[in-house]
């Protein structure tokens, strides 16, 4: 284990995603997403996207469990299991839909759809009646349908628990249970195709005391936080992720 510690401190490369972990986790402990926006841009900079996907999905599943155990207490199960049953329908179509259509079109449609309903909720705009369960449905298969094309699942489901009267706690553990579940569909897709391998172990193995440290961090902030702050950082964060996912940003890095 010392030598593996002692390879892993000796490269910097892994630094870099060890500094990218550190951040998501505490972006993921505060809000309950947002760690892909942050970790698998470098990762994938540094090994191959697939590479930077399933490690982490290894690290995040394991670490973030601690939050989903207290979140199944806190969330309210009809929304996220409408919301998670609609996503897990979408996703296959979505990806279909990435293999046959323009994929940077479908990002600006994407992105700019988002960005139109952060404005509105940022204007204290909130829908006054519970939703309906086939409006739960849709905003989970647009949830899948958009994480599909563009690994966009959180925006769509964010906003659309923001967009209530729920107060800060439950839509946190709303989305934390969310991506439990949504968790399960995705190991059983990445372990039928292969991509669990030693590297993506050894890499997620010299991550997890750092990626849980400051997800503690991050989960003990949100504590402190206000339910304001809670709501403008949230949607600062996706308007954030937005931005990121229009098309041409690799040009900037020569990619």
């Amino acid at each position: 284990m010392e030598s593996l510690a002692t390879s892993f401190l000796s490269d910097p490369r892994w630094l870099w995603v060890a500094a990218a972990a550190v951040l998501a986790a505490l972006v993921r402990g505060f809000t309950g997403f947002g760690a892909a926006m942050v970790f698998i841009p470098v990762a994938s900079a540094i090994y191959e996207p697939k590479v930077a996907v399933v490690v982490l999905f290894i690290v995040d599943g394991i670490i973030t469990w601690p939050l989903v155990f207290k979140a199944i207490y806190q969330c309210r199960w009809p929304d996220v299991v409408c919301l998670a049953v609609g996503a897990a329908f979408a996703i296959p179509l979505g990806v279909h839909v990435l293999l046959i259509t323009d994929s940077e079109l479908l990002r600006w449609f994407i992105s700019f759809a988002i960005l139109g309903l952060v404005a509105v909720l940022a204007s204290g705009w909130r829908y006054q009646k519970r939703p309906p369960l086939f409006a739960c449905i849709g905003v989970g298969g647009v949830s899948g349908f958009a994480g599909g094309i563009a690994n966009l699942y959180g925006p769509p489901i964010v906003l659309f628990w923001l967009g209530g009267e729920s107060n800060a706690v439950t839509v946190r553990a709303n989305i934390i249970v969310f991506f439990a579940l949504i968790t399960v569909v995705s190991g059983l897709t990445y372990w039928w195709n292969g991509l669990f391998t030693a590297h993506t172990l050894t890499l997620s193995i010299g991550l997890m005391p750092f990626y849980a440290a400051a997800v503690w961090l991050g989960a003990r902030s949100f504590r402190l936080a206000s339910e304001g702050l809670f709501r403008r950082l949230a949607l600062a964060l996706i308007a954030i992720i937005a931005l990121a996912s229009l098309p041409g940003w690799g040009t900037l890095f020569g990619s």
